[in-house]
């Protein structure tokens, strides 16, 4: 957990952890709340992140204009999340963003942000599983004004400026009135519908890597059905239907 210069902020419903440097904000957050148990959400962030890490283990690159933190969200021991949490989460982080930055974002499964030049931000969601305590800990970073965020093909993108602690704010409410639970799946698919990056009904690419070498990718062409009750896409080839969990599975544009 290497850090450097921690600045705590208590707010009434939230506290804040400011690091000038660490390796990564959600590993930092992990260690933390397993060692102290915080009662109420806990926001990480930092201006330099030197071993972050994304879906699919990929590099989490930052620079001085990348928004970069996590958020320790406390769970009661039997809380029950949905399948649809990512996807959800997901949609609390456009609105957020589209409220701060006016800018026309888009969802692309499993939670990504995109705009017309690529991606804007990316999630990843991680639990905290205790004998005695529990936690979500929701990853983000978010390119506010330079190109490639995250260390992955054709993420060249921007958003306006704007505060972090604005974020926070805003952020934090829309999850707390939420509770990470209290949204309907009818609700959550007419969301993603009007603002997702793939229409339904588009032809997509399936990527993933083949079974007898996973070094090797494989391609196919699809047609994109939405996502199920699991947060699995829906892509139909060739007729059938088959469905897609995230992780080692993408989807692109053709």
């Amino acid at each position: 957990m290497a850090k450097t210069n921690v600045t705590t902020t208590n707010l009434k419903n939230y506290d804040i952890i400011a690091l000038e440097s660490v390796d990564s904000t959600s590993r930092f957050l992990k260690d933390y709340v397993s060692e102290n148990r915080p009662n109420k959400p806990l926001f990480c962030t930092t201006k330099k992140q030197t071993a972050g890490y994304g879906q699919q283990k990929r590099s989490w690159i930052t620079n001085k204009k990348s928004a970069i933190f996590s958020l320790a969200y406390p769970l009661y021991k039997d809380f029950v999340l949905s399948g649809l949490v990512s996807l959800h989460i997901a949609s609390l982080l456009h609105q957020t963003l589209t409220e701060l930055t006016a800018d026309t974002l888009y969802l692309k499964w499993p939670n990504d942000i995109f705009n017309d030049s690529g991606k804007v931000a990316g999630i990843l969601i991680e639990q905290v599983i205790k004998k005695d305590y529990r936690a979500f800990i929701i990853g983000i970073g978010i390119n506010r004004d330079s190109p490639e965020i995250i260390n992955e093909i054709a993420s060249s993108s921007s958003t306006k400026p704007f505060e972090i602690n604005d974020f926070f704010s805003l952020f934090h409410q829309k999850v707390q009135q939420s509770k990470l639970q209290h949204y309907g799946e009818q609700e959550l698919n007419e969301y993603w519908e009007k603002h997702g990056f793939f229409s339904l009904g588009e032809s997509v690419q399936v990527i993933q890597p083949d079974q007898t070498n996973t070094e090797v990718l494989k391609t196919e062409s699809g047609v994109y059905r939405g996502f199920d009750s699991h947060g699995h896409a829906k892509i139909e080839i060739n007729g059938t239907m088959k469905f897609v969990a995230s992780g080692q599975i993408s989807i692109r544009k053709i």
